[in-house]
């Protein structure tokens, strides 16, 4: 009885760490040396990646990648200068909504080459954070990601 149940318990670690090491493929490649981690979401359609400080567990960003555009970027929203992330030339934009009241806020949109979208969103405390976490975006690398079963 004991070695069954030890049996299942090791079955269950493996099959967990299994379906961590799919999810990790599931989100773009964090840039080297990052201070940050991914904690993954997996939706029926969409898969959601947090990048959360290690030292603080803050969230720096998040990706959600999906068959559908959920981001709809205005014009009128555009800050900056076009940036490029892995190779895609954006805009960073800054929505304005009673939401974000004292929060710094960019959001960008990707068609990637699979056709899936990767909707990237920055939240920040201040000025200090916010580039931080921005550099952070732009050195992320989208080759392979692809939701399943496409």
């Amino acid at each position: 009885m004991h070695i069954t149940r030890s049996l299942v318990l090791v079955g269950a670690l493996l099959a967990a760490g299994a379906a961590q090491a799919q999810t990790a493929n599931d989100c773009p490649q964090l840039p080297a040396g990052t201070a940050t981690q991914w904690e993954v979401q997996q939706g029926p359609s969409f898969v959601f990646c947090r990048a959360v400080e290690r030292d603080t567990a803050r969230q720096a960003f998040a990706v959600t990648i999906g068959r559908e555009a959920t981001f709809k970027p205005r014009r009128t929203d555009r800050v900056g200068n076009r940036v490029s992330i892995d190779g895609n030339q954006t805009y960073w934009h800054a929505p304005q909504n009673d939401l974000s009241t004292g929060t710094l806020v960019r959001e960008t949109l990707l068609e990637l080459p699979s056709g899936d979208y990767a909707h990237i969103i920055v939240r920040a405390n201040d000025e200090t954070q916010l580039t931080r976490a921005l550099q952070e975006v732009e050195g992320l690398h989208f080759s392979g990601i692809r939701l399943g079963s496409k």
